[in-house]
């Protein structure tokens, strides 16, 4: 009895044996193709172009650049989710930036508590000899690394995704030599009336897609050389017959637009690109349509949540279904997607770090999913000459997704 006594006394006086274990962090789901994941990043310089907010008079415009690609998958293994993540808390400004993209995710990104499956610099997969290539753009203040789910996704299968770090678009960017770039942000002069700020806003996102698209291209360049430089470990080893722009959000009009002027992409994926109340694609002077089949991919949400006007929605919706009609050649989809929950930021890791209880995580985890199997599809289709399982079957449609045939 004495010993019973004794132990219940113990055990009320050791916070440590009733405390619940701590959560878990948040995880990323383990990727599924027959690949392992490697990665490694470059630094390049466009001296075609001089960078527009450098403090340096006509300094060339500075890119950084994550290629992921497959290797030989033994195990995957446990990367960073960010590198130089410590770096980047280390500087005040930048761990606002940082902290403002992934709240209270952000310690947990810093200590490596999220992590990645990448494992940098590893040999690149031999079999097959050649991985088509797809080169990504990331939303307004956000990250290359933000897509780290659906880039392990799409690597694990046998592609290569070169994903940008658009300087000034990124919310923070290091470089190699520890320096460190903010997003710009645009401070409008004060007085301008209503019609004054929204033509200056339309002016400046103009200018913002016109540099973007030239990043995408630049980088196409860029990996061109890479492929053939007998020093680097991926070299012939890009099927640069076989490449497609994709971006999400602002991105996916920097992929849009360097499809509009760039034939040598077989491709183009925008990921919930539409500029409402302006435009679904990229809208310039030129004329400019797209030679390569397109797949516009967006989440569906109530016209209540949409920015503008009853008047200017309805506008932004009659031209997106012009540009949609005359866009682009036979074979390119609109698929809208209407599964539960599912919103502008399900293209990226967000909803999946970010649930705060078991039904989030599994909206979160369903809707990544869905994405994944209309982008995969449409690769497979255009980048591999595969068959459709998906977007040209016969079967009747689920009710959480809307096909539409493109271009005929």
């Amino acid at each position: 009895m004495r010993a019973l006594t004794l132990l219940l006394s113990v055990l009320a006086t050791s916070p440590a044996i009733w405390q619940a274990a701590p959560p878990k962090p948040p995880a990323l789901p383990t990727p599924a193709g027959p690949y392992g994941i490697g990665r490694a990043g470059y630094e390049w310089t466009d001296t075609s172009r001089p960078d527009r907010y450098a403090s340096t008079p006509n300094a060339p415009r500075r890119l950084m650049v994550h290629v992921w690609y497959p290797t030989q998958r033994n195990q995957l293994a446990t990367g960073a989710y960010l590198p130089g993540a410590q770096q980047l808390d280390a500087d005040s400004a930048a761990q606002r930036s940082m902290r403002d993209d992934h709240g209270a995710n952000w310690p947990l990104i810093v200590s490596g508590a999220i992590h990645s499956h990448a494992i940098e610099n590893a040999p690149i997969a031999r079999q097959p000899a050649k991985f088509p290539v797809i080169v990504l753009s990331h939303g307004l203040g956000g990250s290359g690394f933000g897509y780290t789910a659906l880039n392990e996704y799409l690597v694990s299968r046998g592609y290569v995704v070169a994903a940008i770090e658009h300087t000034y678009t990124a919310g923070a960017v290091l470089f190699p030599d520890g320096n460190i770039v903010l997003q710009h942000q645009d401070q409008p002069p004060p007085g301008l009336s209503p019609e004054e700020r929204f033509k200056r806003m339309a002016a400046s996102v103009t200018e913002t897609i016109t540099e973007g698209a030239a990043d995408v291209r630049f980088v196409y360049d860029r990996l061109v050389a890479l492929d053939s430089d007998s020093r680097s470990p991926l070299a012939g080893h890009l099927d640069l017959h076989h490449v497609a722009a994709m971006g999400h959000s602002a991105g996916a009009e920097f992929a849009a637009r360097a499809c509009q002027l760039d034939a040598r992409f077989q491709a183009c994926v925008d990921l919930d690109g539409g500029m409402v109340p302006v435009a679904a694609l990229p809208d310039y002077s030129d004329g400019a349509t797209m030679k390569q089949p397109l797949l516009f991919l967006e989440a569906v949400n109530p016209k209540e949540r949409m920015f503008g006007s009853p008047d200017q929605i309805a506008g932004y919706l009659k031209k997106k279904d012009q540009q949609l009609q005359t866009c682009c050649p036979p074979g390119s989809y609109a698929v809208e997607l209407h599964s539960p929950g599912i919103t502008h930021g399900s293209f990226s890791d967000d909803p999946l770090l970010g649930a705060g209880d078991s039904v989030s995580s599994q909206n979160a985890r369903h809707n990544l999913d869905l994405i994944e199997s209309v982008i995969g599809d449409f690769l497979d289709i255009t980048l591999k000459g595969g068959k459709s399982t998906l977007l040209d079957s016969p079967a009747p449609q689920s009710p959480e997704i809307a096909i539409r045939n493109l271009g005929h």
